[in-house]
């Protein structure tokens, strides 16, 4: 506020200096949207490790590809990501609650054919006293026992600190003292018992993802990545023509991406063949038909991981995902997630080995290829759904996209201060002066072509992008240009002998 002088002195007032720092948004927060054999129903779950997500969703793939992606998700270097578990309406419902010796009501806190293979040990280590300790675990088919809990010297009464009710956290049940006696010792099923090995429910529908798009769109504030894990019971062949083909869904979650300037992640149709990948061409349309292609990047073979010693192949998008969000932690989200640094961890082998003359063929379709070298095996391609050399699209490559998709997210939070300010030339000059700051330092990150600044980006906000008739409607025009890095997609290496001596 203004000061106002009373007496004989200095006087010391702050000024604001218009300067407010523009922060770079997350770049790699992936969501993986699917089917699981447990965990929350339409409650996205924030995942920061493997263990989170085992905690929260098991590490069954009796549903699909879900555990399995997230795993390789974190093992070539993800960080952080959402888990969206799709609602079924055919999946089993919370099992029905199983009364354990008419003292106590245990519930399976989640839909689930899982919840048939919960089991429930009472023992009384002191036969003496009030207390009893109780066991959670898994039993199926197989009679493993998996996800061990134990609660120990537990009572019945709600007076009791360690009262079953509010003491017992359990990632499988429920608890509801109905007696405060404790229950006779004995082992107590909930369900019915039947397997969990090979329980794949019945086929997801359209509308279950269609409906995770709406939550996430709510509930997520921000999500770069997105990962469809194939599910068990869709059809992921191109030849197909049945209504829920994974395929489908991908013109949707494209559409989704566009909104939410996201990127997502394809994985191959089962029928792809490697050993004649000429075939592969003339699929190509199909699977862009309804697609936002500039938004969406399809990657070929399927890998090989070793899943509790059994070979296994997988589909690819999972270990993408977390393979640029190494990259963009250390090169940044304008270096392309592909080249020798791009290995891939966690992978056995490949569904095919392609040659150079197969890759040749494939992308310029701009289908990203997997290889395996004898330094590893690494991702070898940066081309989005558009990077089809006969479309020149302008959002032909990966990092290009992303880095377009990073900037717009960055300003688009770090300008909402100027909603409501009076729209003058000093507005204007605080805009230029706050975007500037921030395009010039992904310069100097090396974000952009250039030397210079001049020939990196401008930022323009003046009379000329905003008119007296904007200023009258309430708009001020921000024009922002940068000049994208593109990979060094193809080498070539002249050499020429030389005659005679040549003095340096």
């Amino acid at each position: 506020m203004p000061v106002q002088p009373t007496y004989p002195g200095v006087y010391v007032q702050e000024e604001a200096s218009g300067v407010r720092t523009i922060v770079g948004v997350s770049t790699s927060t992936t969501l993986f949207i699917a089917r699981a054999a447990w965990g929350p129903v339409e409650v996205p779950v924030l995942c920061l490790s493997y263990t989170d997500f085992e905690r929260n969703f098991t590490s069954f793939s009796t549903v699909g590809d879900l555990a399995r992606s997230v795993k390789l998700f974190f093992l070539n270097g993800g960080t952080r990501c959402y888990i969206l578990r799709i609602k079924n309406a055919s999946d089993p419902p919370v099992q029905t609650v199983k009364n354990i010796d008419t003292k106590m009501d245990v519930t399976a806190i989640y839909p689930g054919a899982i919840g048939n293979d919960i089991v429930v040990d009472i023992s009384h280590p002191d036969p003496l006293a009030t207390t009893f300790d109780m066991r959670i675990y898994l039993k199926g088919a197989d009679e493993i026992e998996r996800g061990i809990e134990e609660w120990r010297e537990i009572s019945m009464n709600n007076a009791h600190p360690r009262f079953v009710e509010t003491y017992v956290r359990s990632n499988w049940i429920s608890c509801n003292s109905t007696d405060n006696t404790r229950p006779a010792i004995g082992t107590y099923r909930i369900g019915t018992g039947a397997a969990t090995a090979g329980t794949n429910g019945m086929t997801p529908r359209a509308e279950d993802y269609l409906n995770a798009y709406t939550i996430a769109d709510k509930e997520i504030d921000l999500f770069n990545l997105l990962v469809l894990p194939k599910d068990a019971n869709l059809a992921m062949e191109t030849t197909s023509g049945a209504n829920n083909d994974m395929i489908e869904l991908w013109s949707d979650a494209s559409g989704f991406c566009e909104k939410r300037r996201a990127f997502l992640l394809l994985d191959p149709p089962n029928n792809w063949n490697g050993n004649n990948v000429r075939a592969i061409q003339s699929t190509l349309a199909d699977l862009k038909t309804g697609l936002v292609t500039d938004h969406s990047a399809i990657y070929f073979p399927n890998v090989k991981i070793n899943d509790e010693g059994i070979e296994v192949f997988v589909s690819p998008a999972g270990a993408i995902a977390g393979l640029m969000t190494r990259i963009d932690t250390s090169r940044g989200v304008w270096k392309a997630p592909a080249g020798v640094e791009a290995s891939l961890r966690g992978i056995r082998g490949l569904d095919y080995r392609l040659t150079d003359q197969e890759n040749g063929v494939l992308n310029p379709l701009g289908i990203n290829v997997l290889r395996a070298f004898p330094n590893g095996i690494v991702c070898w391609g940066a081309r989005t759904m558009e990077g089809d050399d006969d479309s020149a699209s302008e959002w032909k490559y990966i990092p290009v996209r992303r880095t377009a998709s990073f900037i717009e997210q960055s300003l688009e939070r770090g300008l909402k201060w100027v909603v409501f300010e009076p729209n003058d030339e000093r507005l204007w000059g605080q805009i230029r002066l706050n975007v500037g700051a921030f395009m010039h330092n992904l310069f100097m990150q090396g974000a952009f072509q250039g030397l210079k600044k001049s020939e990196a980006y401008f930022v323009k906000c003046d009379s000329e992008t905003t008119t007296q008739n904007d200023i009258n409607l309430g708009i001020v025009n921000i024009l922002v240009g940068f000049a994208p890095l593109k990979p060094a997609e193809f080498v070539i290496l002249k050499l020429q002998q030389m005659s005679g001596q040549v003095n340096v």
